[in-house]
């Protein structure tokens, strides 16, 4: 008989390697937050910013610590949601599931979005929606072939990305110790002090840049969701959760230390990429459109991988369960793959451009402002099941891979993102957004409660 640690029950295929969990985490991680997003930390926090994303991503790595050890006390379960329902009850469970799910829909939207403002670039005329439409439906047809050549092609995004980061980062190096110069003047530390100095916007400004750097970290547990589909889970999961986090604290700090050693803070661009505007102000011939290429595949980069988490967790939610809803989607194609959960996880990505019909050109900072809201409760939800597993589980029976200092950092990492969520509702800019993301969860509460009652009459 199989341990019930290592035996998987879902029907997935063993096909992700190491190297494919890792860049499917990378490619979660680093999209649109960085490559479009920054622009609007920089302009609400200045350089501060810097801090910012070194801040939030330690409390990125002990979440993902805890998680890790939840993981690896059970490799039978197929995400965390199946923990939160066992540790927490399944009422939370059932609510933690679809907000989850709704989460990525929202992120796979505001990088549907993120794709029709890069477009513009080079095709200023272009409908925005039609890059995101055609985009979600190559990668359907993807994500419906296998997951290992989702693998592939995850693995291929990701290195450009990590390749042009890094080709950036080299590129400003050179620059600042030759004297370079751009557009913008000599390339040095002391545009980290334009304008104001490192606080430049205060505090209230430090404050305000919370929000799309959290955002810019979403993704990084996706290495939790593809347990069921690595080999040697064990090794490769508890390498991958310790190396990743740390490698993006280090990615995003260099990259944005370098647009600022390039692009003064201030002048830093809000409506289009700075990766894109500080590649242009140092003249090198069609360098800019080369990075433009780049971060387009940034973003379809992250759109399958959050096309990948939302269709499997539409099938964790419902496998197993009663109902026409349930066994529709809680199902596998012959392929082993949950080809419907990933049709219509598909088709609700497909609807962003609709919200920007409606909102406009504030279409990416609101769907990124809800989807931040909604990961916040979600991560509560992650840290407090990971404290009742660990007071509930003997510590002859606890994993090797443990939380350090437990319970303090998990105290720590749950009061951080609470006063995220109180903080979001303070600033006026966020204030519907993070409400609305709170009004999905108690509408999920309510419907939770309704369909509970109901099986109990």
């Amino acid at each position: 008989m199989k341990d019930k640690k290592t035996d998987i029950s879902n029907g997935y295929k063993r096909s992700l390697s190491n190297s494919h969990i890792q860049l499917i985490a990378l490619g979660g991680a680093i999209g649109t937050g960085l490559f479009l997003g920054v622009g609007d930390s920089i302009h609400r926090a200045g350089p501060s910013v810097l801090l910012i994303y070194v801040i939030v991503g330690i409390f990125l790595f002990l979440l993902m610590r805890a998680l890790g050890e939840l993981i690896l006390s059970d490799l039978s379960k197929h995400t965390y949601i199946e923990f939160i329902e066992k540790y927490l009850g399944k009422d939370l469970g059932f609510i933690t599931g679809y907000l989850y799910w709704i989460s990525w829909i929202s992120l796979g939207m505001a990088e549907i979005t993120a794709l029709g403002i890069y477009f513009r670039y080079w095709f200023p005329h272009l409908a925005t929606w039609i890059p995101g439409v055609v985009t979600i439906v190559l990668l359907l047809l993807i994500n419906l072939i296998s997951a290992k050549f989702f693998g592939n092609l995850e693995f291929s995004f990701s290195i450009i990305k990590i390749l042009m980061i890094v080709a950036f980062v080299i590129l400003v190096a050179y620059l600042l110790l030759t004297g370079g110069k751009t557009s913008f003047g000599p390339v040095i530390f002391a545009n980290l002090d334009d304008n104001g100095g490192f606080f430049a916007r205060g505090a209230q400004g430090f404050f305000q840049g919370f929000q799309m750097v959290i955002f810019s970290f979403i993704g990084v547990e996706l290495i939790g969701l593809t347990a069921a589909e690595a080999r040697d889970p064990e090794k490769t999961l508890s390498r991958a959760i310790n190396q990743l986090p740390l490698r993006i604290i280090l990615f995003y700090v260099l990259a944005i230390l370098a647009i600022l050693l390039v692009i003064p803070w201030s002048k830093v661009a809000t409506n289009s990429s700075p990766f894109v505007q500080a590649l242009e102000a140092t003249g090198l011939s069609d360098a800019s459109s080369i990075i433009n290429f780049v971060v387009i595949s940034a973003a379809i980069s992250a759109t399958n991988s959050f096309l990948y988490s939302a269709g499997r967790l539409l099938f964790s939610v419902t496998f197993n369960g009663k109902g026409k809803w349930n066994q529709t989607f809680g199902k596998l194609s012959r392929r082993q793959l949950p080809q419907n959960s990933l049709i219509l996880s598909a088709l609700l990505m497909g609807l962003a451009p609709l919200i920007t019909l409606v909102i406009g050109n504030e279409a990416f900072n609101f769907i990124s402002s809800t989807s931040t809201s909604m990961f916040l409760i979600i991560w509560c939800l992650m840290i407090l099941t990971h404290i009742v597993y660990r007071k509930k589980t003997p510590k002859n029976e606890l994993h090797d891979f443990k939380m350090p200092l437990f319970p303090f950092l998990d105290y720590l990492v749950l009061a951080f993102f609470i006063s995220m969520i109180i903080l979001l509702l303070i600033l006026p800019n966020y204030r519907l957004a993070i409400a609305s993301g709170l009004g999905i969860f108690v509408i999920l509460y309510l419907i939770a409660k309704i369909w509970r009652k109901e099986k109990e009459d």
